[in-house]
């Protein structure tokens, strides 16, 4: 009699949100509460249902997880190193607000931040539709619609494998399997506080093989890492 009853309470039938999410997710919301509080931003006061920090906070946890595990499976004669870089470029904040925007997230997030909306903000509300999904239709349920509305969907793990997300990381990542040294120099720094600029160095096994300026450091090191990865046609 209770679950009859909780199941008819929670029927979604007569929510518009539930109605617009229908076509866009696949399926039909049932605890559509999960939903409401998914696409709330921490700028609202004293939301009906609440913000979606938390669901965000699991969302990402879920998200990765099943990636994870797929990349695992599907791509079995490939390293740990292939898998994490695969794993990092899917994962990444620009993916997930990309993603947000496939999904029409801009249609549904609430905030209180005036102008326009962050993309960052659609991106942790997509992070937050995941842990609604789980939360209103279970693990078995989230994993399926992870990996053939999301994965299957948006990616291509050949196209992934072959991109580069950071020449650092992937520099490093042909250094170390070929056991080679190296390190970066900063041998310049010049400019104002607000407005400087950064000369670096790549070395590798003691011969400077780029060098890069750039408004950072990191962005220096970025630079020059991609000047390396040209040059040595890594």
């Amino acid at each position: 009699m209770m679950k009859w009853l909780n199941k008819l309470l929670s029927t979604p039938s007569s929510d518009p949100l539930a109605i617009e999410l229908s076509s866009i997710l696949g399926f039909t919301p049932e605890n559509i509460q999960f939903y409401h509080q998914a696409f709330c931003h921490s700028s609202i006061e004293e939301p009906k249902y609440g913000d979606n920090e938390r669901l965000e906070f699991l969302g990402d946890s879920i998200l990765d997880s099943v990636i994870t595990e797929y990349l695992y499976h599907k791509l079995p004669n490939k390293d740990e190193g292939i898998l994490t870089d695969i794993r990092s470029k899917m994962v990444s904040r620009r993916t997930l607000n990309r993603l947000a925007k496939e999904f029409k997230i801009d249609l549904f997030v609430q905030t209180n931040l005036g102008g326009k909306i962050p993309v960052s903000v659609l991106g942790n509300a997509f992070e937050a539709l995941i842990a609604a999904v789980y939360l209103d239709k279970g693990e078995s349920f989230c994993r399926k619609f992870i990996i053939e509305k999301i994965i299957k969907a948006h990616f291509s793990l050949t196209k992934l494998e072959k991109e580069i997300s950071s020449y650092k990381k992937h520099f490093i990542h042909w250094t170390q399997k070929n056991g080679k040294e190296f390190t970066f120099e900063l041998q310049s720094e010049t400019g104002e506080s607000h407005n400087k600029s950064f000369g670096m160095a790549l070395i590798l096994e003691e011969e400077i093989i780029a060098k890069a300026t750039a408004s950072s450091k990191k962005k220096a090191e970025e630079a020059t890492a991609k000047i390396a990865c040209e040059s040595l046609n890594i």
